[in-house]
């Protein structure tokens, strides 16, 4: 009796000769030689459809980008048994971008930025779902300010505290200032922003969807492209690139510079990436895991991840200081 996975491959127009999973996806190697992955797909036909165009566009651009593989019926979703949608593409293969490795991070900018210029043309319109508005960042940090309230508020309930949750009362005061600081500058450089600062991003960017291959380097994982503001897209990168690098300032700044040759960072952009940098998002993150976790105990990595979080914050404020010159200057 055949199992999921190779009914799911019967419906492409390829023999597959080994075939091995492997994080969240499956990798195929096909008997004409070319290499396929396989993987889950969340959304409708519609939204693979768009995506499908999408990638076909940065392929006429110029852009190296993965494919889509239509089934042999000429679908671009498999559909299973249970509804759970599939779908196929052609794999590059290369080393994920090494976040140790200077080179490798600065072309990883690069490459987003060439990203953001080479999308600018793309005149499919998405659903509303897969656009964000100009105020998405302040209901999110609204949003997010009023879970830190309820975690404290849930936590100094208790009676019997374990360390994670002495630790984090400990600390509320100071990174709730930060929260409410961030929403109130926001408010203030949030004036009507040109619509030139919004078009299509990854909505997904890190190092491990950035392969170095024989090629050159190519971007991978599209599935939660959307239209956003360009800046959002670095933000994302950046931030995990700083809290890896313990908030070095001639780094960050090189990030900036290396994004900024290739797509010129306006003053508003520069502003948002001041403001959502200056967010606590690590500390909500840390306590967002617990709260909806079970909160009767705290997971040792939520207690590692807070006190590393205040071990890097004298490190983030001096980067916050910088960058506040920097983008006044």
């Amino acid at each position: 009796m055949y199992n999921r996975t190779e009914i799911i491959l019967e419906a492409y127009p390829y023999e597959f000769t080994d075939v091995v999973k492997g994080r969240g996806a499956y990798f195929c190697h096909c008997q004409d030689g070319s290499r396929k992955i396989l993987k889950e797909f969340s959304g409708s036909a519609s939204k693979a459809e768009l995506l499908d165009r999408f990638l076909k566009y940065l392929k006429e651009r110029g852009c190296a980008a993965e494919q889509i593989v239509y089934t042999k019926d000429g679908q671009a979703l498999f559909t299973d048994v249970d509804e759970t949608h599939y779908y196929m593409r052609t794999w590059a293969e290369g080393r994920e971008c090494d976040t140790r490795n200077r080179e490798d991070i600065l072309c990883a900018v690069r490459k987003l930025a060439q990203l953001h210029n080479d999308t600018a043309d793309f005149k499919d319109e998405l659903p509303q779902v897969m656009c964000r508005t100009p105020d998405f960042l302040e209901q999110e940090y609204i949003r997010h300010t009023r879970e830190l309230h309820k975690v404290r508020n849930y936590i100094k309930a208790k009676k019997k505290r374990n360390e994670f949750e002495t630790d984090f009362l400990n600390e509320y005061g100071y990174y709730l200032e930060q929260a409410d600081k961030a929403s109130a500058s926001l408010k203030e450089i949030a004036q009507e922003p040109s619509e030139r600062y919004f078009g299509i991003c990854h909505g997904d960017y890190s190092q491990h969807n950035l392969l170095f291959t024989a090629q050159g380097p190519v971007i991978v994982n599209y599935e939660r492209f959307c239209r956003d503001a360009y800046i959002s897209d670095f933000a994302h990168f950046f931030r995990k690139i700083m809290e890896k690098h313990n908030w070095n300032t001639g780094l960050g700044m090189d990030l900036i510079h290396a994004y900024d040759k290739v797509r010129r960072l306006e003053p508003w952009e520069l502003q948002q990436l001041r403001v959502r940098m200056s967010y606590p998002e690590k500390f909500w993150k840390v306590a967002n895991h617990y709260f909806n976790s079970k909160k009767s105990w705290a997971n040792s990595r939520d207690g590692e991840k807070l006190a590393k979080i205040c071990a890097q914050e004298r490190e983030r404020a001096e980067f916050l200081k910088i960058l506040r010159y920097f983008v006044q200057g």
